[in-house]
């Protein structure tokens, strides 16, 4: 594997071959720094290790990127941009060659459409952290959205004042040997009906197909509308008092399992409380499981388990969550997070979890 000083030399001479495409006069070169550091003990002995297995995930993340900006007019800009994923995981011995994951490169686009419209698009290897919408952790887990920092393939986004949605495709494996063609299509959105009411859906679309060895298709897809109300602006004491209620509809369909889908219902109520960046919060899931082929059988060896479910592994009945957060608001660029989280499902406490996040972008 190069090491890093030769993979930035080459990033750098594609980039400088772009500029032949731009008027010099036009251009700009930019850089983005992103750090994210993660740090979640969880202990869940208690509950036999029912849903999770106790461990301690502590790593931590940079995804600098360098590249090209084009201003094709006032309401027009291009971006093209490479960086390179590094990650740390603590204790885990790598050497430095070992904590350069993967490339990002990806061209995007922005264009003002009048007012406070704005689309935006991109394509390539694109930094997950472009992502702008809400998704349940059904649909991924705090782990994949950190260990998975890029996302392979296109992004649409469009912004106005009182509506947001996106809408993207991560093609998540190319078909040989072991490794089976995967692709995931995730979408987004929110409306703001007024000061305390909105309203909005989380979709993901996952097609889990063939490989050399394994000759079975899977299909795993999941819809979540969601409503939620704040009323924080008639209780002027909290910061955020909301609830939020939502469906989850799944779609399932193994070919060599089942003769016909499995479609299970389900939903998800979480509520907030939060004041001087102390939150309280409850999650709530009840309803069919959602992950139905979970503890199935793989061809290819072991089970399907998070390699077809993407979220966490607690959506498989009653299930409660209850969190103490303590998130201070530092900078515009900085955000920390310091929480504890206690978890439950319909025969009792399963364990806890500690956790840590920072992040910084500049």
């Amino acid at each position: 594997m190069p090491n890093f000083a030769e993979v930035m030399k080459r990033v750098l001479t594609s980039l400088l071959l772009c500029c032949a495409a731009f008027p010099l006069c036009a251009q700009k070169f930019v850089h983005e720094e992103y750090l994210d550091y993660y740090f979640d003990n969880g202990e869940f002995d208690a509950g036999s290790e029912k849903y999770m297995e106790s461990e301690t995930l502590h790593s931590v993340l940079l995804l600098p990127q360098i590249g090209l900006s084009y201003k094709q007019s006032r309401i027009t800009e291009h971006r093209i941009m490479a960086g390179v994923s590094v990650r740390r995981d603590m204790g885990s011995g790598e050497g430095l060659k070992d904590s350069f994951k993967e490339l990002s490169i990806y061209y995007q686009v922005a264009h003002k459409l009048g007012g406070r419209r704005v689309f935006r698009a991109a394509a390539g290897v694109l930094p997950r952290y472009l992502l702008d919408g809400y998704y349940s952790r059904a649909v991924w887990s705090d782990a994949v959205s950190f260990y998975d920092s890029n996302l392979e393939g296109a992004l649409l986004q469009y912004s106005a004042k009182d509506f947001d949605a996106e809408l993207g495709c991560d093609w998540m494996g190319k078909k040989g040997g072991a490794v089976r063609e995967r692709f995931q299509i995730y979408s987004s959105g929110k409306w703001d009906a007024n000061k305390w009411l909105s309203a909005g859906w989380g979709l993901s679309f996952y097609h889990y197909a063939t490989s050399a060895l394994a000759h079975n298709v899977i299909d795993n897809h999941l819809f979540n509308p969601w409503l939620k109300a704040d009323f924080a602006c008639f209780a002027g004491f909290f910061q955020e008092l909301s609830l939020q209620a939502g469906l989850m509809a799944g779609y399932q369909r193994s070919r060599d399992i089942d003769p016909d889908p499995v479609m299970p219902l389900g939903s998800e109520i979480i509520f907030r409380a939060r004041k001087w960046n102390v939150c309280i919060q409850n999650s709530i899931y009840a309803g069919d499981d959602l992950y139905h082929y979970y503890d199935s059988p793989a061809p290819e060896g072991g089970i399907y388990a998070s390699n077809l479910y993407l979220g966490e592994p607690t959506y498989r009945g009653f299930y409660d969550m209850a969190e103490l957060l303590w998130t201070p608001r530092i900078s515009k660029r900085l955000s920390l997070q310091l929480g504890a989280a206690f978890h439950f499902d319909g025969v009792g406490y399963q364990g806890c979890q500690q956790v840590v996040r920072l992040r910084t972008s500049f």
